[in-house]
């Protein structure tokens, strides 16, 4: 008996510290997502899921929170997308990301379905957490999983020369990885993390210090170096354990190489002794190519510079080599050549700062890019149909809404981040923070996070409401409904002040995504107006009955519908006979008495151009001139 006790005596303490830790609230549940406050029938994204991932909670950071139905509804695409920061859009704030870029384009070619787009990519984390984040969401119906992971093997979190590191083992990380939703490993592991944090004085003897200075363990990491190829065999078992869970459960997975400012970033450090590992030596040749006209040369030269770059804060060509050949080992998974969609764009095909940010991050056009080589990857598997919707390319980058303080605000991250190290920028060291303009201001204060990013847009969307400025204040109203994509009354508003600018089209777009999610009689009645003044009688007959039905009190309603179903038929015969003015007058005479005189202006105009002398287009023309001359 006693034998047994002392074998069981340290399972008891063990089980009894895990409940008084517990009970007094220490620690934190690591799950991936958590229910969402304002809704329980939703989860969201849990801010205390990359406490996992680091040994102190300093580091940790907190993703986005884009609220989930907690059971996936009829007609809905379920995405989930998992990366570093460049996948969460550093350095713009929200909509910068290309999973925005790509919402708003899955919304506008396909607006009859549903989207839930989740990204739950962090800051400073690699594989460790893509691999972790993939073994959970499985569990939650995605329908895809997008991944663009792999500039920080060496120093995110866990990584092999990170300051917040468990070893080089992957076995070992991820089980000890497992192992911390218990609390008292959370306990013994962040008491670890404050005694080496304590200990390394040579990284806290300055407040400037930045997370990516704190988290370096080993600055330099030659080519081929045992360190080195510990970071690509990190990489490869995570991600061979990802697709393989992924491949499982027969998710299609989308995974992109990663891109890097190669053109107009010197290399942070080079090995001075060694010519052959020169990186600077490298990137002078390149850039000696690159005046000569030799362009396929200078980015050979670019590429070795990078890579012999002893500080690895741009992935190596071998990293990019296995996420090749890692999605060809599983039938699910679909390689993603964002890298290639980058260097199609840009000059001479040379990676640099005109799609480029810093080392790594891109710029608005550059997410713009990342988005269009996912969906189009996303086109070909035959996850998304063919819509006769389609946006192009150039329509995305036309009218992505990326607010002006979001812009401005990643433009002051950036300059923030290269006043610091590896940087050390003379442009951006001590220089002050513009603050000329409205959206200067409201930028800087997002910047400083004295404010959110709900209340800065609300106070420019209100600004430019209070200034006439409609069409401003609508792709404010359209930014804010990418970000609360779950919420009608975000596009309801959004399609208000479209309508409000003239801007018809756009206008139903908005509406007609918010009556989808919230039928209303209002939704319906309006949505009918914009329909007929779009000339679109055949649309509009669903809303018109739906608002017949649900108000019986709207007599003016159900008069309308047989003229709708008249100009729908006469719209038929017009098809069979297009120079037909006396159908095209009829239409117009039905417009005029629903006062619909967009619709009838249409049709008027038609007639006037083919018969300049028709009467019957004549008086109706100086009736709708009369209109326009008395309306307020």
């Amino acid at each position: 008996m006693y034998k047994t006790i002392a074998i069981l005596l340290p399972f008891i303490i063990a089980v009894l510290l895990e409940i008084s830790l517990r009970v007094f609230g220490y620690g934190h549940d690591l799950d991936v997502f958590v229910p969402y406050p304002q809704n329980t029938e939703y989860v969201v994204f849990n801010p205390h899921a990359s406490n996992r991932f680091f040994l102190s909670s300093r580091f940790a950071p907190s993703g986005n929170k884009e609220p989930m139905r907690m059971k996936k509804a009829d007609n809905t695409l379920r995405i989930f997308v998992l990366g570093e920061s460049t996948t969460i859009g550093f350095p713009y704030f929200h909509n910068g990301s290309f999973h925005r870029w790509l919402l708003y384009r899955l919304l506008h070619t396909y607006p009859d379905k549903h989207f839930e787009i989740v990204n739950l990519s962090l800051t400073a984390v690699n594989s460790y957490a893509v691999r972790k984040f993939a073994e959970e969401i499985v569990h939650y119906e995605p329908d895809a999983v997008l991944i663009y992971a792999g500039q920080n093997e060496y120093y995110g979190g866990l990584g092999v020369a990170s300051t917040q590191s468990f070893g080089t083992s992957p076995g070992v990380v991820n089980a000890l990885l497992q192992m911390r939703q218990f609390r008292i490993v959370q306990w013994l592991t962040n008491s670890y993390g404050a005694l080496r944090q304590t200990a390394d004085t040579r990284r806290t003897q300055h407040a400037e210090a930045t997370r990516m200075e704190l988290m370096i363990g080993r600055q330099q990491i030659p080519l081929r170096s045992e360190l080195f190829e510990n970071g690509l065999k990190q990489f490869e078992y995570n991600m061979d354990a990802t697709l393989r869970i992924l491949d499982a459960h027969q998710v299609p997975v989308f995974v992109s190489n990663v891109a890097s400012n190669i053109k107009d970033l010197p290399p942070f450090i080079s090995e001075d002794t060694d010519l052959e590992n020169n990186a600077m030596h490298y990137y002078r040749l390149g850039q000696t190519a690159c005046r000569n006209g030799e362009y396929e040369q200078a980015r050979e030269f670019f590429t070795k510079a990078k890579d012999t770059d002893l500080l690895r804060f741009r992935a190596p060509e071998a990293l990019n080599r296995l996420v090749e050949d890692l999605c060809a080992r599983y039938p699910h998974a679909h390689f993603v050549d964002s890298r290639k969609a980058l260097e199609d764009r840009a000059p001479h095909r040379l990676l640099g700062d005109e799609l480029f940010t810093d080392h790594v991050h891109p710029n608005l056009r550059g997410y713009g890019i990342m988005s269009e080589a996912f969906y189009a990857v996303m086109r070909l598997s035959g996850l998304l149909p063919p819509s006769q919707r389609e946006m192009t390319d150039e329509q995305l980058e036309r009218d992505m809404p990326v607010s002006p303080v979001d812009s401005l605000a990643g433009e002051l991250r950036i300059m923030q981040l290269k006043a610091h190290f590896p940087f050390y920028d003379s442009l951006y060291i001590n220089m002050s923070t513009p603050e000329h303009t409205l959206e200067e201001r409201l930028a800087a204060r997002l910047f400083r996070r004295e404010d959110s990013w709900m209340a800065v847009h609300e106070a420019l969307y209100n600004a430019y409401i209070r200034g006439h400025l409609s069409v401003q204040a609508a792709k404010i109203a359209e930014n804010t409904a990418l970000e609360f994509a779950e919420d009608p009354a975000f596009y309801e508003q959004t399609a208000m002040v479209y309508g409000e600018a003239g801007h018809t089209t756009t206008a139903a777009f908005y509406l007609g995504r918010a009556f989808r999610m919230q039928p209303s009689f209002e939704k319906a009645h309006y949505l009918t107006v914009f329909h007929l003044m779009m000339d679109e009688p055949e649309e509009a007959l669903p809303f018109l009955d739906y608002a017949i039905t649900h108000n019986s009190g709207q007599m003016k309603m159900a008069e309308l519908r047989p003229m709708v179903e008249e100009i729908a038929g006469l719209k038929t015969q017009l098809a069979e006979k297009q120079a037909d003015v006396s159908l095209m007058n009829r239409i117009a005479a039905i417009y005029l008495r629903m006062e619909n005189r967009e619709g009838a202006a249409k049709y008027v105009r038609e007639v006037l151009q083919r018969k300049p002398d028709n009467r019957e287009a004549q008086e109706m023309n100086t009736l709708l001139n009369q209109f326009i001359h008395h309306d307020p």
